[in-house]
């Protein structure tokens, strides 16, 4: 069944889209292409949405409400070809409206299920965040469309109130996917992107249907028609995705992201002055100055941002070896923590020799060493792990995937790499490492529990080459009796 779902969601949109935009197939497939093609189109996007929520899981429910929106939009377009297409006396509203309108509850019980599924408990400064950018999304879509429809909308009452509904479920619509991919911290990942790119489509091509009917200067004819097939495929091919990603809790941001939500609000509100200017007798100067003044603040704040990142990123490194330092090895394992299906190894070192390194050759020397055994570390490392120093001559390794992923042969090559660039010798002195490594979840089943094994085991190997370097030195200390 997939599979047929699959050939006329993929197959058929590609027809129509030939058909409309490129004239393949001539007029005379218009009701055959148009019609029944393009109906089966969207039903095809719900089965498939149907067929997600058969997997079961906590997406269930979610599913089962996206897929019944699009079914009830395919029964709109079936209406609409059976008694509505080419019928001058056509009703207005009709059953076709209620197919269309009950699209907008059912998509918005569906995002909400979804996003309640992949969710755990959000920081409110995330809410707050996402609450911002469907916020100044929503003021900028009612001012350029739902005030434009709702300037030029006539007739009855029910008339009007149709007319209005869909430019108010598209601004709606729009403005819950940009605060959903503020909780995604910007990021959405494949699965995400697809949905929520599948329900912007739709608008967009809603809001284009909506400006042909009223701006002589668009061209007609059906090239709208595409656009929302292009929803629909986006929307059906959710049937062979993944879950969504989980939305983590904290509103932890790195770089430009922190600017997203108030570079939302500027563009807005700087619109919003523009549209109001353009509509009252507002001078050209007052406009220009709340237009700056927006600017300015969004530049004051790429200030702070670049400020805060420089300081974050000298928390986050230490300062002797470059390497990331113990406030970074926590932030990272906080996010390794609540991602449970993320398997990692950790290798834990500890330098032999280092306190004869210091009282020979002093501190400042000392210092010198680790910073130059922790670059080399650094780099031994690199492609496939990240180096930490945990403080005085410790350091960690933390490298994704466990004993599964890496297997037992590469996790051990990476430990004695990691030994081996900690490892120098010279005149008077004799450096190397001893080291301890977990992964999770074979043998360990958190990162507090895999460090707790791995020092264990460091300090076995350390406590096996005092004995074996005691007994060396009572065998040198015996054969030198004897002769």
């Amino acid at each position: 069944m997939r599979k047929a779902i699959s050939a006329i969601l993929f197959g058929g949109a590609a027809l129509v889209i030939a058909h409309d935009w490129i004239g393949i197939g001539g007029s005379g497939l218009d009701v055959a292409i148009n019609g029944v093609v393009y109906d089966a189109v969207v039903v095809c996007a719900g089965l498939a949405c149907l067929t997600r929520a058969l997997r079961g899981g906590p997406e269930r429910g979610a599913w089962l409400a996206i897929g019944a929106s699009i079914l009830a939009w395919g029964a709109g377009e079936i209406w609409w070809t059976l008694y509505i297409e080419g019928n001058a006396n056509a009703p207005y509203p009709s059953p076709a409206d209620i197919g269309y309108l009950g699209f907008y509850p059912l998509a918005f019980l569906g995002l909400y299920l979804l996003v309640r599924a992949r969710a755990a408990e959000l920081d409110p400064r995330l809410w707050m965040d996402g609450l911002i950018a469907a916020l100044g999304t929503a003021a900028l879509g009612a001012a350029l469309v739902f005030e434009f429809v709702a300037d030029r909308a006539t007739g009855t009452t029910a008339e009007v109130a149709t007319t209005l509904a869909y430019p108010f479920g598209d601004v709606l619509l729009i403005s819950l996917i940009v605060g959903i991919i503020a909780l995604t911290r910007w990021r959405p990942g494949r699965t995400w992107t697809l949905l929520l790119g599948g329900l912007a489509v739709m608008a967009v091509a809603d809001v284009a249907f909506t400006l042909q009917s009223y701006e002589t200067s668009l061209p007609g004819g059906d090239w709208v028609e595409p656009i929302y097939l292009l929803s629909a495929v986006l929307l059906g091919a959710e049937a062979w995705q993944p879950e969504a990603d989980r939305i983590l809790p904290d509103a932890r941001f790195d770089g430009w992201r922190e600017m997203v939500v108030p570079g939302i609000v500027a563009v807005a509100m700087i619109a919003l002055v523009i549209i109001q200017y353009s509509n009252s007798n507002e001078s050209a100067l007052t406009t220009f100055l709340w237009s700056a003044t927006m600017l300015a603040v969004i530049g004051r704040l790429a200030l702070s941002l670049r400020e805060n990142t420089r300081l974050l990123e000298q928390v986050r490194t230490d300062p002797l070896t470059g390497l990331g330092s113990q406030a970074r090895l926590r932030m990272d394992l906080e996010q390794r923590e609540r991602s449970a299906t993320r398997p990692m190894t950790m290798i834990l070192l500890d330098l032999n020799g280092f306190k004869h390194y210091n009282d020979t050759f002093g501190h400042p020397s000392g210092d010198k060493m680790l910073g130059l055994l922790g670059r080399r570390l650094g780099v031994a490392v690199a492609s496939q792990a990240t180096a930490y120093r945990l403080g005085g001559d410790e350091f960690l390794v933390l490298a994704e995937g466990g004993l599964a992923g890496l297997g037992k042969e590469e996790r051990d090559r990476l430990a004695v790499g990691a030994a081996e660039a900690l490892t120098s010798s010279g005149s008077g002195f004799d450096l190397s490492a001893a080291w301890g490594v977990a992964s999770i979840p074979e043998e360990a089943d958190s990162p507090a529990e895999a460090m707790q094994l791995a020092d264990v085991r460091m300090y076995a190997q350390k406590e096996s080459r005092r004995l074996a370097g005691s007994i060396d030195a009572l065998d040198r200390e015996a054969l030198e009796q004897q002769n």
